[in-house]
């Protein structure tokens, strides 16, 4: 399995929902995929997935309380996305996955999609959220 790659579908189907308002049956076919997506990188993509449509609330909230200054309408979809996708892996898979993995794949992952400044500020975002809970 590659999890890089899973991740990036994981953040493009999340674009997806926003952007064409695709529902997560739809996006779970993985018919927009130009090629077979292996089903250990189908499984993981879906487990975070699903897990950011079932808790978008909680994690859209986390996203405008730790982007200060920032309206989240004025956030990219790219962005978000991003950011939906890695809060979502900080909040319920770290006893599975180190922080600093997915820390590092979400800046990865936006070097590779989304504008060349939102690197920082997605870093800025997941570390501080990610210090804050140790802090509890």
């Amino acid at each position: 399995m590659k999890p890089h790659r899973a991740r990036i579908l994981a953040m493009q189907a999340i674009f997806q929902t926003e952007i064409h308002q695709r529902d997560i049956e739809e996006i779970s076919s993985f018919d927009w995929i130009d090629y077979e997506v292996p089903e250990d990188e189908k499984k993981f993509s879906l487990e975070i997935i699903k897990g950011v449509m079932e808790n978008l609330e909680s994690i859209d909230k986390i996203i405008i309380e730790y982007s200060k200054n920032w309206d989240f309408k004025r956030i990219s979809m790219v962005s978000k996305a991003i950011l939906r996708i890695s809060l979502y892996q900080l909040m319920k898979m770290k006893n599975e996955i180190s922080h600093k993995i997915i820390i590092d794949e979400a800046i990865k992952i936006a070097k590779e999609y989304a504008e060349e400044d939102s690197t920082r500020f997605i870093n800025g975002i997941l570390d501080t959220y990610y210090k804050d809970t140790q802090k509890i």
